[in-house]
């Protein structure tokens, strides 16, 4: 488990125990959402003898899933994540950690409780701003998991042994160089093509289609001119201005606030020093022979070998006990005789001073009033939304709320998701909260949301009370955006004839320079690309396949992102796996991680064969 605190656990243990050790407990603390009573009474997953029921492992899921969440943006659905295949996830996660402690068992291994204990005190998460394991931490973070620290040791006991058992099928493992050696050769082979581009803008402009043709292309392509879904929403706004109407601030409150707050009204004196510090006495009384000369401060440090340190602006905390008294008490622009403190002796030059200054109550007097307005307000603000929710819960509708606590109310006829107009105009009326247009547009038809926080301004509730489905625009509506698109279509495709020409006569004998150069094309040549393509090269995917497949002279086209692309393969280049040990190194690596995988998944196959694993799905094919 406290390796899922690691970002940087990324070794090839941990991608093939791929679950083996509990995930980002942190981002728990859900209650449990499965009761009982609504699985079958049989046991969703057997392993030997280990039975594992449908609420423990609906109980992982709903976890995973959290983890999840803020990859979705918190809308991760339980159905969504049965799509993606998270349920099967987390049984072959649960199947596999079981396994592998039956294994455990069987080999009798083991680990020390105090070799449990050290690897929890070593965690930095655990850590405190000394650099010390500080158990309130580990309290705190166990608190909003729901884990009792029994319970967190036990599972990182069993989490030390699975490791040692996956370390020891697949540590110690060496790809052959027989097996990475053409590998390496082949992935970091690159090859140089000649290339010419093609534009779709540089084509002729064709002539205006009738209006058959243009109507067939509008159908066929009517998904591109879609109006968006619209809303229609009515919402209650519950501002902090709202919540403050009737608060009187008095006079005595405003003092009462001045004496409470009275050190952010007063600023001590600062001075802007700086100093050069001397390492013994001897040097100390030069420095102070060389002051009563006259001397300025950077001249005492060039004829003593010293820095001048600027320390800025500082107060009388800032400055050792020694410092104090003759830097505060110096003029400005004068120089301190050498003072002794632990860290040597100092010479201090004082170049500005702020005198100190207070604020008196009549010029704060504004701002807090303002100030204690706003916070007897948010306080006036919690009252009001029990009091808004408790009248909707006793079945007041929105408008008779609204009416009852003298609070806004808006109205939005139509609305996309982006909170503009059918005529694509932002709606006024609608605050400028991304959270405002979220909820709208997760909230049902004929429903109210829940109460939200509209950024700082104070919270609202709002009810979807019509939903217009996404529709394509009438060809008369959309008519100019239908004609670029198929002008722009019929540029493609002209420069897709005129890239498979280029093609057919370079395949025919005539070299790619000539052909581009007869039709006013540039002939542009690549830097060494991989088969991944390479930084800087545009070359589209189709074309870098091609070209790797094929010998010099190979010739390809495809779509690129403005037009066609032919290029032409010039050069490939071997890769020698001397002069470049490093990239070299890391691909064995990567082979011994993959081959390291594939032992252990070896084991996990042969473990199941042995131990005999049984999952009842129909246990869990209920939702809550």
């Amino acid at each position: 488990m406290l390796d899922s605190f690691r970002n940087a656990s990324k070794s090839w243990i941990i991608k093939l125990l791929f679950g083996l050790l509990v995930v980002s407990f942190l981002a728990w603390g859900v209650e449990d959402v499965v009761r009982g009573g609504l699985f079958g009474r049989g046991p969703a997953i057997k392993v030997g003898d280990r039975e594992i029921t449908a609420a423990e492992v609906m109980n992982e899921f709903k976890r995973d899933m959290d983890v999840l969440q803020p990859q979705f943006g918190g809308k991760l659905t339980t159905a969504d994540a049965r799509r993606l295949g998270l349920l099967d996830r987390t049984i072959d996660t649960m199947v596999t950690r079981t396994l592998i402690d039956k294994a455990a068992y069987r080999l009798g291994l083991t680990t020390s409780d105090q070799a449990v204990v050290d690897k929890v005190a070593a965690e930095p998460t655990f850590r405190n701003e000394l650099g010390q394991f500080d158990r309130d931490l580990l309290r705190r973070a166990l608190a909003r998991a729901g884990w009792s620290e029994d319970e967190f040791m036990r599972q990182e006991k069993a989490n030390i042994v699975r490791t040692q058992l996956a370390e020891a099928f697949g540590g110690g493992v060496t790809a052959p160089g027989l097996l990475t050696d053409p590998l390496i050769r082949w992935n970091r082979e690159t090859r140089v093509a000649e290339t010419v581009s093609i534009k779709a803008a540089a084509m002729p402009l064709p002539a205006n289609p009738d209006a058959s043709t243009l109507e067939a292309y509008y159908k066929a392509n009517s998904t591109s001119f879609m109006a968006p879904e619209f809303r229609a929403v009515t919402a209650l706004l519950l501002r902090s201005s709202d919540a403050g109407r009737g608060i009187e601030i008095t006079d005595d409150m405003v003092a009462e606030a001045y004496k409470s707050r009275e050190d952010e009204f007063h600023t001590p004196e600062r001075r802007t020093i700086s100093q050069v510090v001397l390492g013994d006495e001897g040097l100390a009384g030069k420095a102070d022979e060389m002051i009563k000369a006259g001397k300025d401060l950077t001249a005492i440090a060039k004829d003593l070998s010293v820095s001048v340190v600027d320390l800025g602006a500082v107060e009388k905390g800032d400055l050792p006990d020694e410092l104090v008294e003759p830097v505060f008490t110096a003029k400005q622009g004068s120089l301190t005789a050498p003072i002794k403190s632990a860290l040597g002796w100092h010479v201090v030059k004082v170049t500005q001073v702020t005198p100190e200054s207070v604020r008196s109550l009549d010029q704060v007097k504004a701002q807090l009033a303002k100030d204690l307005l706003a916070e007897k307000s948010v306080d006036r603000l919690s009252e009001l939304a029990n009091q808004v929710e408790d009248a909707l819960g006793g079945g007041a509708t929105l408008e008779e709320t609204a009416t009852r606590f003298q609070l806004p109310l808006i109205r939005v006829a139509a609305m996309d998701a982006k909170g503009r107009s059918p005529a694509g105009k932002p709606v006024a009326e609608v605050p400028t909260s991304e959270s405002f247009l979220d909820v709208a547009f997760h909230t049902e038809q004929g429903t109210e949301s829940q109460l939200t926080e509209i950024d700082n301004e104070g919270l609202f509730l709002l009810r979807v009370d019509s939903v217009t489905p996404p529709q394509p625009k009438a060809l008369a509506e959309v008519r100019a955006e239908v004609l670029a698109a198929w002008q722009a279509d019929q540029r493609r495709d002209a420069a897709k004839q005129l890239a498979d020409k280029i093609v057919d006569k370079v395949k025919a004998g005539e070299s790619l320079a000539k052909v581009a150069a007869a039709h006013a094309l540039k002939l542009e040549k690549t830097t060494p690309f991989t088969r991944e393509g390479g930084d800087g090269i545009k070359l589209p995917p189709a074309i870098v396949s091609a070209l790797f497949d094929g010998k010099p002279g190979t010739t390809a086209s495809a779509a690129s992102r403005d037009g066609w692309m032919v290029a032409q393969l010039d050069t490939v280049i071997a890769f020698d796996p001397k002069a470049d040990a490093k990239v070299a190194e890391q691909i064995r690596q990567r082979t011994t991680n993959a081959v390291a995988v594939d032992l252990v998944d070896q084991l996990i196959a042969a473990l199941q064969a042995d131990i005999g694993v049984k999952v009842d799905r129909s246990q869990l094919a209920s939702e809550e």
